[in-house]
């Protein structure tokens, strides 16, 4: 990835600074630029090839700090690995996205399998005329009534309500956008790979695009051989997680499971993190494939007896006939014990299945 530095979009004094590169020599490169002939500040540009698409939205200050430095090798061995389809999608990405600087420039070149190019529509008329050709909010309208629409209209409606944007030769969007609503942002899920040619970030999960893009940038037939650099998990439970041999395929794995839990999945994971206490990484995949297994609970005792009472087959006038004879707290209790309900910070779990895998010393607490 080459960039150009300059300190005016019409000067002659055009600075070329190639990435991967060292933050000291890309430092001086910027000094001496920003000093020949009086002193003023240079801005990246533009750029060769593919470098083009990213060069608008990277600031200057990148350009001197260790840290920025570092952002950029990584976009480099991004950019170096995309063909002309890519860079369409890159492009149309950015300019769809709310980008604030390099960090944002990172994460959309790191997901671009989120995205999709649909060639040959720069304008709202060609859009409109493409849903209602291939949408499926369109296929029950009848085909002889589809010329008398305002596919204008219907381009443009579809463009406010969803994150995308026009190129000159196509509309980029994102594979997930839905019209009117759309699911929650999802915590971080992602990690840093490296090999001796430098290092990309996966958001978890990916498709095979995106895979197959991170293994020309590391110049690496398989991604396990690829060293684990940094794994980012946003989720409570992150730190329940025992990071030690940690290996790209059970991170991945993990990743897809987290992402198709439904409900409070979620929640439930953590509560088996912490009763279990997992020896390593892959026991906590296996606890996350095996996530139907549990389930949150009342920690209320008296609730517990009742809940407990109705699965056993009482209705509501054996329940009240049973009230005032019966210490439903400590059925509660006992019920509890016999189930194998632990108490954790993220709620009350039992296991559907008996009994619990085995739990590390000092982890998890059995009520009683």
């Amino acid at each position: 990835m080459i960039l150009h530095v300059s300190k005016s979009p019409s000067s002659n004094e055009v600075g070329y600074i190639s990435f991967p590169a060292d933050a000291g020599k890309v430092r001086y490169a910027m000094i001496g630029l920003e000093e020949f002939g009086g002193w003023a500040p240079a801005y990246i540009i533009g750029g060769d090839g593919a470098a083009k698409v990213p060069a608008g939205y990277i600031e200057r200050d990148a350009l001197f700090s260790e840290t920025g430095v570092q952002k950029l090798n990584q976009l480099a061995g991004l950019v170096d690995a995309m063909d002309l389809d890519t860079q369409k999608v890159f492009a149309g990405a950015l300019r769809a996205e709310s980008i604030n600087g390099l960090d944002d420039v990172l994460r959309v070149a790191s997901s671009l399998g989120q995205y999709e190019f649909i060639e040959g529509v720069p304008t709202d008329k060609e859009l409109g005329l493409w849903l209602v050709e291939h949408d499926s909010t369109w296929a029950d309208f009848p085909v002889e009534m589809r010329p008398y629409l305002n596919h204008a209209e219907i381009g443009a409606m579809y463009s406010a309500n969803n994150c995308g944007a026009y190129t000159s030769e196509g509309y980029v969007r994102r594979r997930e956008a839905a019209p009117a609503h759309r699911a929650a942002k999802r915590p971080t899920f992602a990690l840093t790979l490296a090999s001796p040619t430098g290092s990309v970030r996966l958001n978890l999960p990916t498709g095979s695009d995106e895979l197959g893009q991170a293994k020309r940038a590391l110049q690496l037939d398989d991604l396990g051989s690829a060293i684990i650099r940094d794994v980012e998990i946003g989720y409570p439970w992150a730190h329940l997680l025992p990071m030690d041999s940690v290996t790209f395929e059970d991170i991945a794995t993990l990743g897809e499971c987290v992402w198709g839990m439904i409900g409070e999945d979620r929640e439930t994971y953590g509560a088996v993190l912490e009763a279990v206490g997992p020896r390593d990484f892959h026991s906590a995949v296996l606890l996350a494939e095996d996530i139907d297994d549990y389930e949150l609970v009342t920690g209320n005792e008296r609730e517990y007896a009742i809940t407990a009472l109705r699965y056993a087959g009482a209705g509501d006038e054996i329940l009240e006939l049973l009230e005032g004879f019966t210490d439903f707290d400590a059925l509660g209790r006992a019920e509890m014990e016999r189930d194998g309900v632990q108490e954790t910070s993220f709620g009350h779990v039992r296991r559907l299945s008996a009994p619990w895998p085995e739990q590390e010393p000092e982890i998890g607490q059995t009520m009683c």
